[in-house]
């Protein structure tokens, strides 16, 4: 799967590359945080938003002073995090005792390749700042749990249910953000977004008519040229 991921990187960068010779067409390579948590459904385990990462490459067409079209190809993971305490009730000593309490967390994980096309508006006198909106397709590469114990007797665990999520996720993506020229061809920018997700991912669906979706925010720092 690695070398997939890492081979449909490569074909999109030579891919942008070329095109980016036109003018009004700019190449870009783009990382940063992830905030993410599922919705739609009642957790009974006390679940937290995650923090994780996203890495990927642009391409933006600029159909005048104002208005580009942009697409992003990125590696992202999303995360939702457990915490906890519980007793270890096979102890031996009648008593509880410090020694018998240990910490739990677990890290529910969805790594995907997405694709967001979005319309990009710059405003402002020198065309600086930006908000851009769209549709965007994620496709499920692995998910699961990372369980992680500090219970002597256990050993950290990682264990996959891709096959119970569905492969494909759909939802909006909506962002702000700010760019800061170098010169005529290279800029760095800084934008915060945030994705919807709209397509229930259990797989099979819920007993109830709960759902699972995805929600994320992102920091992204990207460089174009």
């Amino acid at each position: 799967m690695k070398k997939i991921t890492f081979l449909l990187f490569a074909i999109t960068l030579i891919t942008f590359k070329t095109t980016a010779q036109d003018s009004k067409v700019k190449f870009g390579v783009q990382a940063g945080l992830t905030y993410s948590k599922f919705r739609g459904y009642e957790s009974f385990t006390g679940e937290k938003p995650g923090f994780s990462y996203l890495f990927g490459v642009s391409l933006q067409y600029k159909l005048n002073e104002s208005l580009s079209l942009r697409a992003d190809l990125s590696y992202d993971r999303k995360t939702q995090v457990t915490k906890g305490s519980t007793i270890d009730w096979y102890s031996e000593s009648p008593v509880i005792s410090p020694d018998a309490i240990y910490n739990f967390k677990g890290t529910t994980y969805l790594n995907y390749i997405t694709l967001p096309i979005m319309l990009k508006f710059n405003f402002t006198h020198n065309k600086s700042f930006y908000i851009n909106g769209g549709p965007y397709l994620g496709y499920l590469l692995k998910s699961g749990m990372k369980y992680e114990t500090s219970r002597p007797q256990d050993s950290d665990e990682d264990i996959e249910d891709t096959k119970y999520r569905k492969s494909i996720d759909f939802g909006i993506s909506a962002g702000f953000g700010k760019e800061f020229k170098l010169n005529d061809n290279h800029s760095i920018y800084v934008e915060l977004r945030e994705n919807l997700g709209l397509t229930d991912i259990a797989k099979p669906a819920m007993p109830t008519d709960e759902s699972m979706k995805t929600n994320s925010l992102n920091l992204i720092t990207g460089f174009t040229f």
